[in-house]
């Protein structure tokens, strides 16, 4: 069978369609003598450049949704560091509020260490037998009002006792009980003074000596009180005994007898540690006693420390040195006693004797501990050593 030739139509024909314009349409293909088939691919440039607008129109709505979403982060990151700052700024505002308390606490127990609130922390307990006696018991709350002293009028175990305590500030008693755990709260907001007085009229203070019944009471308050210092105050003492000697030279009916006071009061004073008396020629003078007792046993424990901090005084020094001149005051006389000598004022303690555990005298402060303790108190110099050649220091 004779075939024609194919007929080669891949070349471009002119394309009348009026949409697609010239060269729209490429028809590629083969004729096969009128019964052959032809291929035709037809790609439409309208259709193309819609479809790249779609992918155009997409990529930017997602770029857009990815910008929007990026700006949403940004504002939540600028919110989380605003918040981290306000945070920061809170916790260095709260450290520094810490370290403020904790400077003023520290402060306020170096005051109360130094003895500043003393007078204002110790309060007295005063047995209402004494108030009611009326006499010394008005005169005596009138002076302690004046001084701005706290007193308390209770029932004592003892009948006209004086006792004393200390109250140190919430604050301050709480910071003690964090420094130290094994402190109680309650014993480190308040403390008992180791000292308890009598106030006696003569007639009673006779009364007990007489009756035989002094040196029994004395030592009933001891076992009472085993490590307290004991004073008995009597009011006119020797007034009551010379009237009493006066009516009984008037009129020989009366039989009365003279107590041996002074016998008494030299056995108080030779054979007892910690057990002193104190004779007042009114109630004034009891008062004014008491008054500056108070003040004194409110400073006491201060005065210790500050015995204490002289290099190589040991609390047993001090001890020994508070049992001999209960006040600074007291020690202070004497240094500045000029009919002394400095020879005598370094010596002045050297004979005293600290007491071990069981309470009994042992050695001798020692010249070495006397001349530390005068040089020190009476220094002018702060940098000589109070051992060395230029202080007057002796091998």
């Amino acid at each position: 069978m004779h075939r024609e030739p194919l007929i080669d139509l891949s070349s471009n024909i002119e394309n009348s369609d009026p949409v697609g314009g010239l060269g729209s349409t490429v028809c590629t293909g083969k004729v096969d003598n009128g019964r052959g088939t032809a291929t035709c691919t037809r790609m439409t440039e309208v259709k193309q450049r819609q479809k790249n607008d779609a992918h155009h129109t997409e990529a930017e709505k997602k770029q857009l949704e990815g910008k929007k979403l990026t700006k949403e982060e940004k504002a939540k990151l600028m919110e989380e560091r605003k918040q981290k700052r306000q945070e920061d700024k809170l916790r260095k505002q709260a450290m520094k509020d810490q370290l403020a308390k904790q400077k003023k606490k520290d402060k306020e127990i170096k005051e109360w260490e130094s003895g500043k609130f003393a007078l204002k922390c110790i309060t007295a307990e005063i047995d209402s037998s004494i108030v009611e006696s009326g006499s010394i018991g008005g005169c005596l709350l009138s002076s302690l009002a004046e001084k701005g002293l706290s007193y308390k009028v209770t029932k004592n175990f003892f009948r006209g006792s004086i006792l004393w305590s200390m109250k140190i500030p919430n604050g301050i008693a709480h910071a003690l009980f964090s420094q130290n755990d094994d402190c109680d709260t309650n014993q480190a907001s308040a403390s008992e003074v180791p000292y308890i007085s009598f106030v006696l009229q003569a007639e009673e203070f006779c009364g007990l000596i007489s009756n035989k019944s002094f040196f029994p009471h004395v030592q009933e308050v001891r076992n009472k009180y085993p490590r307290f210092t004991i004073c008995y105050i009597t009011n006119k003492l020797m007034n009551y005994i010379n009237k009493c000697e006066q009516i009984q030279y008037k009129n020989n009916s009366i039989t009365w007898k003279r107590p041996p006071v002074e016998e008494v009061l030299c056995t108080l004073a030779t054979h007892y540690t910690n057990v002193h008396s104190r004779q007042c020629i009114d109630e004034a003078e009891v008062a004014e006693h008491l008054v500056g007792l108070t003040s004194n046993l409110a400073k006491c424990k201060f005065r210790l420390k500050a015995l204490i901090a002289i290099p190589d005084i040991q609390p047993r020094y001090a001890m020994a040195i508070k049992k001999k001149y209960p006040c600074m005051r007291s020690l202070l006389n004497e240094y500045m006693d000029p009919s002394k000598t400095v020879l005598e004022k370094e010596l002045l303690l050297s004979d005293l004797k600290w007491e071990d555990r069981l309470g009994e005298e042992c050695r001798r402060l020692g010249n070495k501990c006397s001349r530390r303790v005068y040089r020190m108190l009476m220094a002018q110099n702060g940098d000589l050593d109070t051992d060395g050649p230029e202080a007057g220091g002796r091998a």
